[in-house]
């Protein structure tokens, strides 16, 4: 099982971090939480450990049990020393940093093991990191590892135990268990390499426990300096954004539109406007959220009010190319909308909108269907796996930008729409393409959508 199976719980997880005091010990160095504590490897507790070590596995999930095998007397001749003079750095092996053995007790029984490394090499810092911990095997999935995870980390904290600002961990992918532990004290997946997933623990109050895109932020101040200072619409503005470049261009030939503005960035983008009917615009569809939605949200901020939005997208069930459809939802497997919404798996478009265009396709005899449509923003991504699952969950189109345009215009509160036809076809063993940007319906949208947007 991959984390990002489970990585949305998690993240809904971390929110509900238990909320504790603990208090210093000082006449023992133990720090406590309620009836839990943790003690240093000590002679004093040699027994208790020395049957901790003896009851678990050797190697167990990355962590390597030295003392497994050894006697009693062994134990306390040979590893009780090796262990204290670890924490000192005496008589370290190759590779290896000062560390420290905290064993995790409850109502005086050990229920656990932290190892903790004061500060990382390289080796360390690629790999293992600084802590691995076990917890015996009648205790585990009770919370213990959580637990005493949270005590140590208040521990290094207070008595600044280690280097570096952060801790590190290591974990391979399958250790659901440790992952969980990590991410609700706070922690956040850095990267991955190989079977092995990479998090860390900030020790200062920037929490990094989700991942960006859920770091929603609702001020609708723009930080960026302001571009296109001359461009005004009312709001009677009406935009349609048409993805058929060759029906554009015949309004052009034909005198129906004129150049409005032009905005020259990286790319040339053109506006026209309607020669006969007041206030209508339309802009030339650009493929992906980012693009189109930049020029949307900047338009939205100068005064546009209603969008219709015009194009085609993959079918992921059974079509004829040319089938319309009215978006209604979208699954959210991209990443602009996350910006303009709080994270949640699918939005809805405006169901005031989606009657209205209901109402005028019944009106004309248009045939169509509603649709949850799937808004990815990696084309080659579109998977035979991904649209096996896309299509389980009723998604019926893939494209790139509804998601995110539907997020945009919600949160500026303004009304969009989208008229969508069906193109290539996904929904078979074989892509096939359909000559899907050459078929008549481009036109009959184009017109349709001339029509009706002087109404919304």
């Amino acid at each position: 099982m991959k984390i990002g199976q489970f990585v949305i719980d998690e993240l809904r997880l971390v929110s509900r971090i238990i909320k504790s005091r603990p208090l210093l010990d000082e006449a023992f160095f133990n720090y406590k939480e309620e009836y839990m504590e943790l003690k240093e490897l000590s002679y004093e507790n040699s027994h208790e450990e020395y049957l901790f070590f003896k009851n678990n596995l050797e190697n167990e999930m990355g962590f390597i049990n030295e003392y497994k095998d050894f006697s009693y007397d062994e134990y306390k001749i040979i590893a009780i020393p090796e262990r204290l003079n670890s924490k000192k750095g005496i008589n370290l092996k190759e590779n290896y940093v000062s560390n420290t053995y905290y064993f995790l007790y409850d109502d005086n029984k050990i229920v656990g093991l932290f190892k903790l490394r004061h500060y990382l090499n390289e080796k360390l810092k690629n790999g293992a990191g600084h802590i691995g911990y076990l917890i015996n095997k009648e205790y585990r999935n009770k919370g213990y590892a959580t637990k005493g995870l949270k005590i140590l980390i208040e521990l290094i904290k207070k008595e600044k135990l280690i280097k570096e600002d952060e801790l590190y961990f290591e974990c391979f992918d399958n250790n659901i268990p440790s992952i969980k532990t990590i991410l609700k004290n706070n922690g956040y997946i850095h990267h991955y390499a190989g079977n092995n997933v990479y998090l860390r623990i900030r020790l200062d109050d920037l929490n990094l426990n989700t991942i960006p895109l859920v770091e929603y932020d609702e001020n609708k101040e723009v930080f960026l300096a302001e571009e296109a200072k001359d461009l005004i619409f009312t709001n009677k503005s009406k935009l349609i954004i048409c993805y058929f470049k060759e029906k554009l261009e015949e309004l052009i030939f034909n005198n129906e539109i004129e150049l409005y503005y032009i905005m020259n960035d990286t790319m040339t983008i053109k506006l026209y406007k309607d020669r006969k009917t007041p206030d209508l615009y339309y802009l030339e569809g650009l493929v992906g959220e980012p693009l189109i939605g930049g020029y949307l949200d900047l338009f939205i901020r100068h005064g546009l009010t209603k969008i219709l939005f015009i194009g085609g997208a993959g079918a992921l069930i059974k079509t004829n190319p040319g089938d319309v459809f009215i978006i209604k939802e979208a699954i959210r497997d991209e990443g602009f909308s996350y910006h303009y919404l709080k994270p949640s798996r699918y939005v809805l478009a405006d169901e005031r909108i989606i009657k209205f265009l209901e109402s005028e396709l019944n009106k004309q005899n248009i045939k169509y269907q509603l649709a949850k449509t799937w808004t990815i923003d990696a084309i080659y991504r579109e998977t035979k796996r991904k649209i096996d699952l896309r299509k389980k969950e009723g998604a019926m189109l893939v494209e790139m930008e509804q998601a995110g345009l539907i997020a945009l215009t919600k949160f500026y509160n303004v009304n969009y729409g989208a008229l969508i036809y069906a193109g290539d076809d996904l929904s078979s063993e074989n892509h096939d393409l359909r000559a899907w940007k050459s078929i008549d319906i481009r036109k009959e949208l184009l017109n349709l959508a001339r029509q009706i947007i002087i109404k919304m």
